[in-house]
């Protein structure tokens, strides 16, 4: 009597799973199996994901590519973007960006305001308010 019934899906609606969404996945598990990197996926509206790997390095796709800031290049007069259309290649210069950006110092990687930021925070949990 336990008889699998298929999911009807109501008109308009979304499918289950992007090709963005399948992208995402496969990069998050190639880094995780051969770099033991860890990183997230976050959906965003349409066919776009993100997935946050580290502190400034967020990787976007849309099913077809990958593309992302290259972190090293922050100092350049123009932000420099690239991309890769496959997840293994993607994910070889990805552990690159990743182990360059995990031996730097953290308050280096956050903006201009980010060492106040810390600062203050140090000041505050030294000198907590009555």
């Amino acid at each position: 009597m336990n008889a699998h019934k298929p999911t009807v899906q109501p008109v308009g609606a979304q499918p289950t799973s992007s090709l963005a969404e399948e992208f995402a996945a496969e990069l998050i598990q190639t880094l995780a199996r051969r770099h033991n990197i860890l990183a997230f996926a976050l959906p965003l509206r349409g066919d776009q994901v993100t997935i946050s790997i580290y502190i400034g390095l967020l990787v976007h796709t849309d099913g077809t590519r990958l593309w992302w800031l290259v972190p090293n290049a922050r100092k350049r007069p123009t932000p420099l973007w690239t991309y890769a259309v496959t997840v293994q290649a993607a994910a070889e210069r990805l552990a690159t960006h990743y182990h360059e950006l995990d031996s730097r110092p953290l308050a280096e990687l956050l903006p201009a305001t980010g060492s106040e930021i810390w600062r203050r925070a140090a000041y505050f949990a030294h000198n907590p308010r009555p």
